[in-house]
């Protein structure tokens, strides 16, 4: 007797109970059976739910089903072309080890010529990814190295453009809790997920015009395969410029965006209207804007001298922020953390019932030039470089609340709240021009990754 006369149940039993989903997938080619088998919604539950959660074949070395930060860095060759290198990593054991992700099997790459793909935003384990000018976008998982390429967009924008990129739903979640404890037999899985991409630009394309007062909204359905268009009006203007935007951060069913100066815009590109929030639009002048394509935000900015944004981000299912406190005297490296909080407002009352405000609240102060070095890479730049205040802070890890993650003279550096130390993590291997901007974004290392839509 061989293993191919065993019946479907017993097969499906022993295949999940391989080691990772690397293994399962190189299984597929054995046969049309076990492809037809592994490819069926049961066996991806019957997978999940046995699984311990090894993810040391795909792109970081822990045993976890764990968030991660996809770092990467674009440089300057010959004062000409741009390159892009990436690594993912994690904080937490220090044991963790960070590894390239390669990006090489997507169409647009060329290993001869220059530049390489773009990274734009993330959801899960999924990239959305460009080539260099934006002429093309893509959807990939690396771990399948899955792709799917998008059509055209409504227009070419020669200014800034700002972008985002989410899904409905995870591919699969847990369902509920047992006691403490997750319920690993109650999984869901959402096969039909659905994602979008958001493209944010000046209507007025004017590179030098810091802050514009009407945008074009794109976004781009997986359901319809097609891009669409809408104009938003705001009376307070939102800057659009590069280097002075965040990143797209999925969030709540949202994606968020925040200039430099602490000025915060979301859209609902499903347009889930939750009619229990408000973002205080009588009492702070907020802007809400619902049309059949989105739902478009701008919350009020804190009460506080904001010159600079760091980062956004999500940090344990909190949308964070920080920036550097710039009227220090002493030049110390103070980084402020604020949180997105929903906070009830007396004066929102409706029948009784107080309204809900999303308001950012301060939460946490660090002073970088009093953290302790633990490796003599920091010691010795700060014993020779000067000010803390020149590091960019890039990410927030996603597992731990007390750790910050800068870019400092060429290394990825974790500074922790708590323990008040600081320790680097990754040294790039290339040779980096002075202005190599590190930037970064989370994914998320499932047991069973992604599949991309047909």
């Amino acid at each position: 007797m061989n293993i191919d006369d065993l019946p479907q149940h017993l097969l499906v039993e022993i295949l999940c109970r391989l080691p990772s989903s690397k293994i399962v997938f190189q299984c597929k080619c054995v046969s049309r059976r076990w492809f037809a088998l592994i490819s069926d919604p049961y066996f991806v539950l019957r997978f999940v739910s046995l699984q311990k959660c090894t993810t040391d074949d795909v792109l970081v070395q822990r045993d976890a089903d764990m968030d991660a930060i996809l770092f990467y860095f674009n440089n300057l060759i010959h004062g000409r072309y741009l390159i892009w290198d990436y690594f993912v990593m994690a904080a937490l054991p220090a044991k963790c080890k960070s590894r390239n992700l390669s990006l090489s099997f997507l169409p647009c790459f060329d290993q001869t010529t220059l530049p390489k793909p773009r990274i734009l935003g993330t959801y899960n384990d999924l990239i959305l990814c460009s080539t260099t000018w934006e002429e093309d976008y893509y959807i990939c998982n690396p771990y399948t190295r899955q792709w799917i390429a998008l059509p055209p967009t409504p227009q070419v924008h020669s200014g800034p453009v700002i972008r985002g990129f989410m899904c409905d739903h995870p591919y699969y979640n847990h369902e509920e809790l047992v006691g403490n404890r997750t319920s690993s037999n109650n999984i869901k899985l959402n096969a039909e997920y659905r994602y979008r991409v958001v493209r944010i630009t000046a209507v007025q394309e004017n590179c030098f015009q810091e802050n514009y007062l009407e945008f074009t909204v794109e976004i781009y359905s997986s359901e319809t395969g097609e891009w669409r268009e809408s104009v938003i009006s705001s009376s307070r203007g939102f800057s659009f410029i590069p280097y002075a935007c965040t990143p797209g951060v999925a969030y709540n069913g949202m994606l968020y965006w925040l200039s430099s100066d602490g000025l915060l815009i979301g859209v609902d590109p499903f347009n889930n209207i939750n009619s229990s929030i408000s973002t205080g639009a009588n009492t702070t002048g907020d802007i809400v804007v619902n049309n059949e394509s989105c739902r478009f935000v701008q919350f009020h900015k804190p009460e506080y001298n904001i010159e600079y944004v760091q980062c956004l981000g999500v940090c344990q299912g909190r949308l964070r922020m920080c920036h550097y406190d710039m009227e220090d005297p002493f030049k110390r490296g103070i980084v402020c953390v604020w949180e997105l909080k929903e906070v009830e407002e007396d004066d929102q009352k409706a029948d009784g019932i107080a309204g809900r405000l999303m308001k950012w609240c301060l939460i946490k102060k660090l002073v970088l030039d009093e953290m302790v070095a633990e490796n003599p890479d920091i010691a010795k730049w700060r014993a020779e470089a000067g000010w803390w205040w020149l590091a960019s802070v890039r990410a927030f890890d996603p597992n731990d609340e007390d750790i910050l993650y800068l870019y400092l003279d060429e290394d990825i550096v974790a500074c922790n709240f708590r323990t008040r130390t600081s320790f680097t993590r990754q040294r790039t291997d290339s040779e980096f021009h002075p202005w190599a901007k590190a930037n970064a974004f989370p994914l998320s290392l499932k047991r069973w990754p992604t599949p991309l839509p047909n």
